[in-house]
């Protein structure tokens, strides 16, 4: 806090114009300030980063999980979906049971004469059954279609939780972008402080000032442009969340390591897990039902039935049984003559099984190019982010310390240190970069794996 107190305190005090006189000092003197201001703004160079470090995070930050969950419970599209689902849960009581008996009532407006008396009115009671395992197929194919409204649903889901994560790592980078940029910032600031100050006593040339100020005023709009973006991510990301713009995102104090298994160990998590391709087996699994279903059409459909007839007293003396009324059984058959149409159904049941064979075998393909396709984005961002962190601005970081030493005593060196500085920016960013694809790339891993299915057993 020392070191930026008295740069704080010394450019405050400092001419405010290019051409303000000062006493000559002796060369001496003038050396061993230059090389006094460099040592400083290396100091500087640390404290800054700290502070700003500290600055940009908040004591607690919501995890991506907690995130996610919140949009899961607001995101009115992923309730839409579910609604959907429940929709479908529904079905399976409206097919699978049998149909209503029918209930009949007849009146003779003529009785007919019978030994016992007249036969005055009738109530039939009959019922439709349909060939036996009928109703159970027709109740399974729709807990498979229901199956598969829930994977389409988890689909939806995990999609929505890719895209929260997604959001969140490049909101992360956006912030980290514009501290990186205000860190460069204050030290471009200092360096246009040194060249001013550096030609008050004729030891640089105005155009190092204006190097040095152009520089600053491109940085400055970089950084203009850094927040506008971060506005619009966090628009995104309030739309996912369903929640006021207003409300701010936080994250956390450090960005942890992403891990993935082996390749061939997600292969198989996709294959099992991904709710698109269990979607379809589904959807297939209910067509093998529908077949079965439409040949069991083809055979005949039982009805069964009671009816009660109502007898009146006869008039003739001494019957026996007089009045007693009449109950009679009934069996019928519905005989499917005409089979074409239900032929018809077991064709289609056909085409649709073999069309969602071939949709599962080219999803499997597709799903497995992405899977490779990520897993290089995540080895490349690995090892984009390894060559800037350990080496690119180690080496770069060095090569401005020795340009400022040689700076401190020949102002030859100054367009090459806001080069330099300009490359150092470049590569900080291109770091955090690299650290989000990595994270970004594991998220859609992740997601094709379907590593947040959600269990419907549970």
């Amino acid at each position: 806090m020392k070191v930026l107190s008295h740069f704080i305190t010394s450019f405050g005090t400092g001419g405010s114009g290019m051409h303000s006189k000062r006493d000559v000092r002796n060369e001496q003197d003038e050396h061993e300030s230059s090389a006094n201001f460099v040592r400083s703004l290396r100091s500087m160079r640390l404290v800054t980063m700290v502070l700003l470090s500290l600055l940009s995070y908040t004591a607690y930050a919501q995890t991506i999980t907690q995130y996610q969950q919140e949009a899961a419970e607001n995101n009115p599209q992923l309730k839409a979906k579910y609604q959907q689902y429940l929709s479908a849960l529904e079905e399976s009581p409206i097919i699978g049971t049998l149909p209503d008996p029918e209930v009949s009532f007849s009146y003779f407006i003529k009785p007919i004469e019978t030994r016992v008396g007249p036969q005055q009115g009738r109530i039939s009671i009959s019922q439709m059954l349909p060939w036996f395992g009928s109703l159970k197929d027709q109740r399974t194919a729709s807990e498979l279609r229901a199956k598969a409204a829930f994977e389409s649903f988890q689909e939806s889901r995990n999609r929505l939780f890719l895209q929260v994560e997604q959001t969140f790592w490049e909101l992360y980078e956006m912030q980290e972008s514009i501290r990186i940029a205000e860190e460069n910032q204050a030290i471009l600031n200092s360096l246009v402080e040194l060249s001013l100050a550096r030609y008050e006593t004729d030891r640089a040339t105005q155009v190092d000032v204006l190097r040095a100020q152009i520089e600053e005023e491109d940085l400055n709009i970089q950084i203009d442009l850094l927040k506008d973006n971060r506005e619009v991510l966090l628009q995104k990301m309030n739309e996912l969340l369903n929640r006021n713009r207003n409300m701010m995102i936080t994250f956390p104090d450090t960005l942890p390591d992403s891990n993935i298994n082996p390749r061939h160990v997600l292969l198989t998590q996709i294959r099992q897990q991904n709710p698109q391709l269990n979607r379809l087996r589904y959807r297939e699994a209910s067509s093998q039902e529908t077949k079965i279903l439409a040949k069991k059409q083809n055979r005949p459909s039982i009805k069964l039935g009671v009816d009660y007839i109502f007898t009146g007293e006869t008039d003739m003396p001494n019957v026996t049984n007089s009045g007693e009324d009449a109950l009679m059984v009934m069996a019928g058959f519905r005989v499917p003559i005409f089979a074409k149409k239900n032929n018809a159904r077991v064709q289609q049941a056909d085409q649709n099984i073999q069309d969602l064979q071939f949709q599962i075998s080219a999803r499997e393909n597709s799903l497995e190019t992405e899977l490779d396709a990520s897993l290089r984005d995540f080895k490349d961002a690995n090892r984009r982010f390894n060559l800037y962190n350990e080496k690119q601005i180690q080496r770069i970081t060095q090569a401005i310390n020795i340009l400022m030493d040689a700076y401190a005593s020949d102002s030859s060196e100054f367009e090459e240190i806001l080069r330099m500085q300009r490359k150092q920016l470049n590569y900080q960013l291109k770091r955090i970069q690299s650290r989000t694809a990595q994270h970004k790339a594991a998220a859609y891993i992740d997601y094709l794996t379907g590593k947040n299915n959600f269990n419907l057993n549970n």
